[in-house]
């Protein structure tokens, strides 16, 4: 699996939910009907190769720079891009991490 860090930059123009402010979100518990919060990133393993289509699954390691176990589940993605990609609510930079 490749380590890497995901990290949300912007929301999409239409999103399917809306994208709350970090001081809204309730980190480390279910969030409904909202996406992630704008600066929030994650560094952990790739579960599954980035697809059309389908959700990226993230064996989350690192949460904001907090040590933080767990998996991060997207929205499905809807277009893959050089830094990344977008999913129906999110932009994201997904970057290889070298140890």
């Amino acid at each position: 699996m490749k380590k890497i860090k995901l990290s949300k930059v912007s929301a999409v123009k239409q999103p399917v939910v809306p994208t709350p402010d970090s001081k809204d979100y309730i980190f480390g518990t279910i969030n409904d009907n909202v996406s992630l919060p704008l600066d929030y990133w994650v560094e952990g393993y790739l579960m599954n190769e980035v697809v059309l289509g389908q959700a990226v699954l993230v064996n989350r390691t690192n949460r904001n720079g907090v040590e933080c176990s767990g998996v991060l589940q997207t929205s499905e993605v809807t277009k893959i891009t050089k830094k990344g990609f977008n999913t129906q609510n999110s932009v994201y930079v997904l970057e290889e991490i070298n140890n």
